[in-house]
């Protein structure tokens, strides 16, 4: 029945399970990179949730044998002829039959793709049974449904000229059969100090490095950039033809490998997971929801929001810091997009012109997976993105626009409410559109604000035709649906840290926080910071015991209630600090930016820059 109605398995998510204890996890989607490792009791495994991912762990659940570290599935025909046993390194043969071989295929034999367009790095499949004209496959990464039993695909086997033929979609290279595979043993988790100690693989955090290019004038011209797009153009305006806003004589960029990329994407996934439990957390107990300062009167809809909205979330920015040894979270904005096109798309641009050594950018999934991400609302008529004056969220609003209409959504950008009225009781556009859908750069602190101003006048509650409506009648209205989701007020609250230390003491990708000074955190250098802010104001840095400042911001939080966070110090680059802006998609990691300074408090005024991934 599963298999019937044709639904597709999120990532992460179980498809099926074979030789009894053996999961098969979607990936989701064809055309995206999920950039995470998988290791399994430390044995380094692969990428999620890739199909080679699963016949190693296959192999090594199943028949205790380890398959070598071949990046392609479709190399393994040519380069592979033994497996190696893991607790006493021998070698297991195997092997291979050519399609259309004499030789009938054997349940537990690999099955093996060559290249193709559909299948770019070939694929990998595990023979789980051999019945009457046809075989039954185990496997990840093909496609991406509910299994209806132990396996994933029935594929017809014919026997044409005394030779076996496995007739799929695809060419099949043919099939490989282990060595004695029904005498190798399953992986025995209860003797797991018998695995050979080569079997196990050390995470290297990974590498990074500030670059420069000399003489940045003769580099870059204003071709580089497209005038006939609106977000292209606006950027030349503010910014001029650099993406680096620096006076300097030199074009500065950053350079990762490709064990940093990985570990910025596990970390980041693993931490918007921890973030949404502490969310659920906060918004079961009242006394921990009135440290984050929300008026009482917004209380059930954010639950209700936080019980029915969970998808409606596109993006969000972690802010991580990383010193060459660890990875720390700052702070999640979970309702924000600043900076996002500079990484989607100018950086790519940028990249393009220079032609420095990379492999790709450090959002080149970026783009793509928001347009993906966006398809799925393609039933709207019309999103309406709504912001203020300010030029940065202009940018921004036309870059959405741009992504938009890549996934066939048609938008409008609304500077404040100036071109949505009343009408019958429901709010349209100066078109008449219906607003149903709402984009938004606004606060939602804002919007809480905008509610309080008007409580107690009657024209909160009016729905005169003609007039405009006032911003929380828009945002905090049940008939239309808001991205980013009124329960995201929680994540982005930094409220929310003392409560994720309280969670998950001592976690290596967090800092201590606490809502009070503590005598623990006085050992230190530490930081104040409003729970309500953006932009780096209004955040003090103190030296050990609080005795000196090294360092503040002013700003407009000043009146805002704040927690004490332990201090991380950056890695200086002769003089300039890296942050790490890490973008979560609609809940999984897509690509990250870097916002560089010479202060030690990182604002919006800080330059992004440039980073390229080099994978060796």
């Amino acid at each position: 029945m599963l298999h019937n109605r044709r639904e597709v398995v999120p990532f992460n998510h179980i498809q099926g399970v074979t030789s009894t204890n053996v999961c098969a996890y979607s990936n989701g989607d064809d055309h995206v990179l999920f950039l995470e490792r998988h290791y399994y009791h430390g044995i380094f495994l692969g990428f999620k949730w890739e199909c080679i991912e699963f016949a190693r762990r296959w192999l090594l659940m199943c028949k205790s044998c380890i398959l070598p570290n071949i990046l392609h599935a479709a190399d393994i025909w040519n380069q592979l002829r033994t497996l190696e046993h893991l607790t006493d390194g021998r070698k297991i043969s195997l092997t291979p039959y050519l399609n259309g071989s004499s030789e009938k295929p054997k349940r537990d034999s690999l099955l093996i793709y060559p290249r193709s367009s559909a299948l770019p790095f070939g694929h990998i499949a595990i023979i789980c049974d051999v019945v009457p004209g046809y075989i039954r496959v185990a496997e990840q990464n093909y496609e991406y449904y509910n299994w209806s039993d132990n396996y994933s695909r029935q594929i017809p086997l014919i026997f044409k000229n005394n030779c076996y033929y496995i007739e799929d979609q695809h060419q099949v290279s043919g099939w490989m059969t282990v060595e004695d595979s029904e005498n190798l043993e399953p992986l025995d988790e209860t003797k797991l100090d018998l695995v050979l100690k080569q079997y196990y693989q050390t995470n290297s955090m990974g590498t990074f490095e500030r670059c420069t290019i000399p003489n940045k004038n003769t580099h870059l011209t204003f071709s580089w950039l497209n005038e006939n797009d609106k977000a292209e153009k606006l950027f030349m305006d503010l910014y001029g033809s650099d993406l680096i806003r620096t006076d300097t004589n030199t074009l500065p960029y950053y350079k990762a490998n490709q064990d940093l990329l990985l570990n910025i994407g596990g970390v980041s996934n693993e931490l918007h997971e921890m973030f949404l439990i502490a969310t659920d957390y906060v918004l079961k107990n009242d006394e921990l929801l009135a440290k984050f300062c929300i008026p009482e009167i917004f209380w059930p809809k954010i639950r209700q929001s936080w019980l029915n909205e969970k998808h409606l979330t596109m993006s969000g920015r972690f802010d991580l810091a990383f010193n060459g040894k660890e990875i720390k979270v700052f702070e999640y904005n979970a309702d924000s997009a600043s900076a996002l096109f500079e990484t989607a798309i100018i950086q790519e641009k940028w990249a393009q012109t220079i032609n420095f050594e990379r492999t790709f950018m450090s959002g080149f999934q970026l783009h793509h997976i928001l347009v993906k991400n966006w398809k799925k609302f393609s039933s709207i008529k019309r999103v309406h993105i709504l912001i203020d004056t300010d030029q940065e969220e202009l940018l921004t609003a036309y870059y959405m626009q741009n992504i938009l209409k890549e996934a066939n959504i048609d938008s409008k950008i609304c500077i404040v409410t100036n071109d949505l009225y009343w009408k019958d009781s429901k709010i349209i556009d100066n078109e008449g559109y219906q607003v149903e859908l709402v984009w938004k750069l606004w606060m939602w602190e804002t919007i809480f604000s905008n509610y309080i101003k008007h409580e107690n006048k009657e024209t909160l509650n009016n729905k005169i035709d003609g007039e405009h409506p006032f911003l929380c009648q828009i945002l905090l209205n049940d008939h239309i649906k808001v991205f980013e989701p009124l329960w995201k007020v929680i994540p982005s609250n930094k409220a929310i840290l003392p409560i994720l230390w309280s969670l998950y003491p001592n976690h290596p990708n967090l800092l201590r926080s606490e809502y009070i000074l503590t005598d623990d955190l006085k050992q230190v250098p530490f930081v104040k910071k409003p729970i309500v802010g953006r932009c780096g104001h209004n955040v003090t840095l103190y030296d050990v015991n609080g005795e000196s400042v090294i360092d503040e911001t002013k700003g407009k939080f000043v009146d805002r209630n704040c927690i004490y966070q332990e201090l991380f110090s950056l890695t200086n680059f002769d003089g300039y600090r890296a942050i790490i802006g890490s973008w979560i998609i609609h809940g999984l990691f897509a690509g990250f930016g870097i916002r560089e300074d010479t202060k030690l408090i990182t604002d919006a005024d800080s330059p992004v820059t440039a980073c390229c991934i080099v994978w060796k």
